[in-house]
């Protein structure tokens, strides 16, 4: 393994560049393992393929802090045109709408940086025990080892930007929603929301008005409130628009 220090930037437009690039590099090195840690900035490379335990212990290494396994994220860069046409098959659907909440949806998802991430368990001790949660790596990634949020994010077509709610242990989904502008637990209009956990975990939450079924999220979890009364065509844009946040990554 070799370590090379980066010169620290303004990570979104390193992020951008890096995912511009990948595409083009590393073609006659694909045996070869390149890393990234996005919060350290610094580049693990290996002649060969190597073990994700492996890998996460020499990431580990380089890090000072806690590490939050379920919003840590291994991003492929050379995958990342299939994040970009679910987004833009989304942001079709909301231009077709002509509504002002589809205008605010289209905005907040254009302000998100949305990578490809691979389906990976990023606890170092499941990895290490578990055969089939330890794959060969090789080739381009970048790894996200975040430190725990105190957050978790709510986006509601009512809004026209994605709104952070402090970190409350004891609370659910209904006294996240209960916090929204002109929203009481007691009278809140929603009947369901999709919920994004941190692990990309995603479903939604219905019948919140009248069933008693917790919803409780994890530090950097995702709330989204769909759009009401589509039209049939757009029957799956709800569902479509959640699963696209699921590739959101947040540095």
């Amino acid at each position: 393994m070799m370590l090379f220090s980066t010169t620290p930037r303004l990570q979104g437009l390193l992020l951008s560049g890096w995912l511009f690039l990948a595409a083009f590099s590393h073609s006659a090195l694909a045996d070869n393992a390149n890393v990234t840690l996005l919060q350290s900035q610094v580049s693990l490379s290996y002649p060969q393929e190597v073990r994700f335990s492996q890998l996460l212990s020499d990431a580990y290494a380089q890090l000072s802090y806690e590490v939050y396994p379920l919003g840590s994220a291994l991003i492929n860069p050379n995958k990342q045109a299939v994040v970009e046409a679910k987004k833009q098959a989304v942001l079709r659907q909301l231009a077709q709408l002509k509504t002002p909440a589809a205008t605010h949806l289209a905005k907040q998802l254009n302000a998100l940086r949305l990578v490809y991430h691979e389906d990976m368990v990023f606890d170092p001790i499941k990895v290490r025990i578990r055969t089939k949660l330890d794959p060969m790596i090789k080739g381009e990634y970048w790894l996200s080892l975040p430190k725990r949020p105190m957050h978790i994010t709510v986006f509601d077509p009512a809004l026209e930007q994605g709104l952070k709610m402090p970190l409350n242990n004891n609370a659910d989904l209904r006294d996240y929603l209960a916090k929204l502008p002109y929203v009481t637990k007691e009278g809140q209009p929603y009947d369901s929301a999709w919920v994004i956990q941190a692990d990309r975990t995603v479903y939604q939450a219905r019948d919140l008005q009248w069933k008693n079924t917790l919803y409780f999220l994890s530090p950097g979890a995702m709330v989204f409130i769909g759009l009401p009364n589509l039209p049939d065509e757009y029957r799956d844009l709800n569902a479509n628009i959640a699963h696209l946040l699921a590739f959101r990554l947040e540095l």
